[in-house]
């Protein structure tokens, strides 16, 4: 039987009720996606500090320390004797308090989409750096889900936003990295995207790398087309070399750097550092 954890409770998924307010009703809320390998949390601390940033935006009162939440989280694995899975960390506004569900999902991703990697369609949706739910993770998600859902119906793994500005934003689900002549680009939070964990991760290797540059800006569509190498990032899929954006087909055979950068990530992790 698999359980959930809602407001401090163990309870069985078929068992589950929620009182419905503001954040079911209207999509008021807070969510992080954590993944669990090899029976713990990767990056827990970090995704905590950014759910609290995300929480004080939307003025929704929290009152769980990371500790306490680190404590749930290592019980919830135990329960549910997980090895291997996605985590889900989700926090509604409920009148003048709020409500807490954790619950998780099989990791999907195997060695074969690192191989292929992801094709990205180019979204019809803008993204604005003026909205309330930029750079936070909302769980008021449509527009996300709507757009990676049509993607996916045309055979595409992820898309492409672009923002108001028509600079290159993010994906639906992952963060957008470029390398052209051995430097690597990536769009400021200025462009509208959520500054993801794994994000911060990458560029934080490459900094201390002696011979990676990372650049940091506004970029355009056509910048992304004439790249050597594209990569995604996020807190399940780590890396992800992408192979296609609209009808554009990169070499993964030529993917250097990301595959450094990937083999580095994993290191790190395995380390949490």
């Amino acid at each position: 039987m698999s359980y959930i954890i809602s407001n401090d409770k163990f309870i069985p998924i078929k068992d589950f009720k929620l009182d419905i307010d503001d954040g079911l009703l209207y999509g008021y809320g807070i969510f992080e996606t954590v993944l669990i390998k090899d029976k713990k949390p990767v990056y827990l601390k970090e995704h905590y500090d950014r759910l609290i940033k995300g929480l004080n935006r939307l003025k929704i009162e929290f009152d769980i320390t990371y500790e306490k939440l680190k404590l749930c989280v290592e019980l919830y694995i135990q329960k549910n004797t997980l090895e291997t899975s996605i985590l889900r960390i989700n926090i509604f506004k409920n009148k003048d308090k709020f409500d807490i569900l954790i619950n998780h999902r099989e990791n999907s991703y195997k060695d074969e989409k690192y191989r292929s990697g992801f094709k990205m369609e180019i979204s019809e949706f803008k993204k604005s750096s003026n909205s309330l739910l930029a750079n936070i993770k909302s769980i008021n998600f449509l527009e996300n889900i709507y757009a990676l859902r049509e993607a996916k119906l045309e055979g595409y793994d992820e898309v492409l936003f672009l923002n108001t500005s028509n600079y290159i934003s993010e994906g639906a689900i992952s963060n957008l990295f470029f390398i052209k002549d051995g430097i690597i680009y990536t769009p400021t939070k200025e462009c509208g995207l959520l500054e993801g964990i794994i994000r911060g991760k990458i560029i934080d290797i490459i900094d201390k790398s002696k011979y990676l540059e990372v650049k940091l800006g506004f970029f355009k569509l056509n910048q992304l087309l004439e790249a050597d190498e594209i990569f995604l990032t996020n807190s399940v899929i780590g890396v992800m070399p992408v192979s296609k954006v609209g009808n554009k087909i990169f070499d993964l055979k030529k993917n250097s750097i990301t595959n450094m950068l990937m083999m580095e990530l994993r290191n790190r992790m395995k380390g949490q550092k």
